[in-house]
């Protein structure tokens, strides 16, 4: 049995054509009972998210044919998408392995190190289960590709630094405060970014919000979000002292925070630290701010030259995670392809039978004429004796054909047993699931 995977993700096609192919919550279960069709595709299972779309299945065919396989379902359920195959990328076999692992540790990944993914994989492996869809192979490929994300994630930091600006502002926070817990936070402004950054403190362990914007209406719908506290925005120098980080982000074309407001709110606050981010553009914050006592400034810059800091160390952590996955995908194909020598192991066995029971039957008008051999005798023999001598000349034989066969020499099988092996698609379907 070979895998096969067809696919297109955000690397290789645009928005455009990747929404043509996706496939709905609604529609999936269809679409599996189409693919996997027990004989073209014998297990399976559909990826579908708003970066990639993928069929995974198990065939008997080889590469190309397997490959044309996962085509024509394609074609069959996108009539009307004419021109796809610049967009898609195929893989058969040990492909198939790394490129699976590879989606699952978030190597091929948007940003790289992203959890999401993760997630999203067990739920599509999850679907096909609920369906019945897969099989010996595909539940051994994905039990082992969650085990490698785990690994890639214990073993590296491909996901410990902040990748965008709001994130990075939590980051950056906990350097200058020993922990989150209990701090104040307020927010200047209502805009996305400032509430997406404010989202990521609190979720850190900021414990209070205050909001301050220009609609007064916004800023009490944005503290309730937050179970928050609400200020007339020009009132918000007066809430300072009690403010341990805050965030700016308004419209205004000039500062709204100076020197001596700053300097005032630390006097009350005997010079506990103040973090302040500045993620407007033209800033509010005077950066002369930075140069008192305990007062730490950041602006759109600063945060973007640690996000650009931590994008390049996830890239040398990602190198890490490939060697990692190198090492899983080599492990995960030789016990897959020692499955493969079952029907071989099968052959040999009724080979051997079927040579002891001749040979047997040859000598038992001998054994006749000496005396004979009572009934539970004859049964001893038959079951016991010869069954442990065959036992002990094949487990030599069988190591061998298992060596052999993790090692992908499967014509050296039949050449060194002189054993013809002729599996249909169903036997084999049979004997993946019984392996």
């Amino acid at each position: 049995m070979k895998f096969v995977l067809v696919g297109l993700n955000h690397h290789t096609a645009p928005i455009a054509v990747r929404e043509r192919f996706a496939f709905s919550k609604h529609y999936l279960p269809e679409a599996l009972n189409l693919f996997v069709d027990g004989q073209n595709i014998c297990e399976g299972m559909i990826l579908s998210t708003c970066n990639r779309v993928e069929l995974l299945g198990v065939t008997p065919y080889e590469g190309t044919q397997g490959v044309a396989c996962v085509k024509n379902f394609l074609k069959a359920i996108h009539q009307k998408c004419d021109s796809y195959d610049e967009h898609l990328y195929y893989y058969t076999d040990q492909d198939v392995v790394r490129h699976v692992f590879r989606v699952a540790s978030s190597l091929d990944s948007m940003i790289i190190g992203e959890p999401q993914i993760l997630g999203q994989v067990k739920d599509a492996y999850a679907t096909a289960q609920s369906l019945n869809k897969t099989g010996t192979l595909v539940n051994k490929l994905m039990h082992k590709a969650f085990s490698v994300a785990k690994r890639v994630r214990t073993e590296t930091k491909i996901g410990a630094n902040a990748i965008s600006v709001s994130y990075a502002a939590v980051e950056l926070a906990r350097r200058i405060f020993t922990s989150l817990e209990g701090q104040t936070v307020m927010l200047v402004g209502a805009g996305e970014m400032a509430e997406l950054a404010a989202t990521h403190l609190m979720s850190a362990g900021a414990s209070h919000i205050v909001v301050a914007s220009r609609s007064f209406d916004k800023a009490v719908q944005l503290a309730t979000k937050f179970n928050g506290s609400a200020v007339i925005f020009d009132r918000f120098r007066e809430r300072l002292p009690e403010a341990d980080i805050l965030i700016f982000a308004t419209a205004a074309p000039h500062f709204v925070v100076r020197v001596a407001d700053v300097a005032a709110a630390m006097e009350r606050r005997r010079h506990r630290p103040m973090f302040i981010i500045d993620i407007s553009v033209p800033r509010n914050v005077d950066p002369s701010i930075n140069d008192l006592e305990q007062v730490f400034v950041y602006d759109v810059d600063d945060l973007q030259a640690v996000v650009e800091g931590n994008m390049r160390e996830r890239k040398q952590e990602a190198e890490r995670a490939s060697r990692i996955v190198e090492e899983e995908v080599t492990a995960f194909v030789a016990e897959w392809r020692t499955m493969a020598a079952a029907p071989f192991i099968a052959a040999l066995n009724a080979h051997l039978v079927e040579l002891a029971q001749a040979e047997y039957e040859r000598h038992r008008k001998r054994i006749d004429r000496l005396g004979g051999m009572s009934p539970e005798v004859e049964r001893y023999v038959r079951e016991v004796i010869i069954t442990s001598i065959l036992r002990k000349f094949a487990h030599p034989l069988i190591e061998n054909i298992r060596e052999a066969a993790a090692q992908g020499e499967q014509s050296r099988l039949c050449e060194t047993f002189g054993l013809e092996v002729r599996v249909g698609p169903q036997q084999q379907a049979r004997l993946a699931r019984s392996a």
